[in-house]
């Protein structure tokens, strides 16, 4: 069986969306499927013009259009992002199974809101954004449009699965598949210690934004510090609003920065040896898909404290999720961990073991089983979905 991965950024280990499709991709083809991937620079390619990649990105969708009337019938499988093929079914070939992928469900933010800085550049942001309201209406209309015109549709967490039907899409053609972390990737992993390292480290990996948590971050690293003295902070991967170390750590107070230890970049295969020294770790997102953050950290037998939204539950059970937005509660929990030894070491037993049944492997199968089912329903119906209005 032949499966073509469609992402809409670089085909990279360190981006989100594309390090899905690349290890998924590895795991499928243990399996016997033919893998193959490509970007916007390859799709772009049919129109025979050299673009920036702002306008390959913006012009994204027609080019998928166009390739894919041009190659589906190349593949059993078309997998490809929820937002960018907002076109008829009919369009395209009917014996193809095409997948809609949600890494990070756009319908989320028209219900979700991401607080603002305090800095006289978001704010301009925030008034441009709102000179232009229909910015976000017209994305999650696409990616509505582009769910509903396609054949199953894959999203990574529970409440992604409850606000699609809520919006209503057909619940039997949504299908919930987590993410994961190799066998090989697992065994760096699995050389750290569920001991506490001796300095009490809090942990965080991701972008440093405010739909991370950059704005409420201060508040976090404060509380917890008063009641910690000792405690230290390593950010990983904060790299994209703010580019630099110094750009982070301007938006902490002066004498909070000696406590914070911040990596814009790291590779893939070094994230293991950056936890080891971590005790706990925080996760103040707004929505995700399936954070790989929080799943690595838990692999690193650190056990993590995030905000009740999409995402993160599909992980951490109901002690270690608080209210969107409230820093309080999140370090109050971080500090009774680190101010319980026998506490914190059973939380980071339990960490790693939990984080093992989420493994691409599985995956691989879960995923394999369903396109090949959905797939050979596909060859006796040739059925298309119906388009389903939005709901209010």
């Amino acid at each position: 069986m032949k499966i073509l991965f469609c992402s809409q950024c670089n085909l990279t280990r360190s981006l989100g969306g594309a390090k899905v499709l690349v290890e998924l991709s590895e795991e499928l083809s243990k399996l016997g499927w033919e893998c193959k991937a490509i970007s916007p620079l390859d799709v772009s390619s049919v129109s025979g013009k050299q673009l920036t990649w702002t306008a390959r990105l913006k012009q994204y969708p027609e080019f998928l259009r166009q390739y894919l009337q041009a190659h589906a019938t190349e593949y059993d499988v078309i997998d490809y992002d929820h937002e960018y093929l907002p076109y008829p079914r009919s369009e395209f070939s009917s014996q193809t199974l095409f997948v809609a992928r949600s890494v990070l469900l756009l319908h989320h933010f028209g219900k979700i809101q991401i607080p603002e800085e305090r800095t006289w550049k978001s704010k301009l942001r925030s008034f441009i954004k709102k000179k232009d309201n229909s910015y976000f209406d017209k994305r999650i209309k696409a990616a509505h449009t582009t769910m509903c015109e396609a054949d199953i549709i894959n999203v990574s967490n529970n409440q992604d699965y409850d606000e699609l039907v809520q919006a209503g899409i057909a619940k039997e053609k949504i299908y919930i598949l987590p993410f994961g972390i190799s066998s090989s990737r697992r065994q760096l992993f699995d050389e750290i210690s569920s001991f506490p390292p001796t300095t009490p480290t809090v942990a965080f990996v991701g972008t440093f934004d405010p739909r991370k948590g950059s704005v409420e971050f201060p508040e976090i690293v404060k509380a917890i510090c008063t009641q910690i003295p000792q405690v230290k902070f390593r950010l990983l991967g904060t790299a994209g609003l703010y580019q630099t170390k110094a750009e982070v750590l301007s938006q902490f107070p002066a004498h909070l920065r000696n406590k914070l230890e911040i990596i814009p970049h790291f590779s893939p295969e070094t994230l293991p040896n950056l936890l080891a020294p971590c005790s706990v770790g925080i996760f103040p997102s707004y929505v995700e898909g399936f954070p790989f953050g929080v799943l690595e950290m838990l692999a690193a037998s650190i056990p993590v404290i995030a905000y009740n939204s999409p995402g993160a539950p599909m992980m951490l059970p109901s002690e270690y999720l608080v209210p969107r937005g409230d820093s309080k509660s999140m370090s109050e929990k971080v500090i009774h961990l680190l101010s319980d030894r026998d506490k914190l070491i059973s939380a980071r037993i339990w960490a790693k073991q939990h984080s093992q049944q989420f493994s691409w492997q599985k995956v691989a199968d879960q995923t394999s089983q369903i396109y090949l089912e959905q797939w050979h329903k596909k060859q006796v119906t040739g059925g298309n979905c119906t388009l389903l209005p939005m709901s209010s």
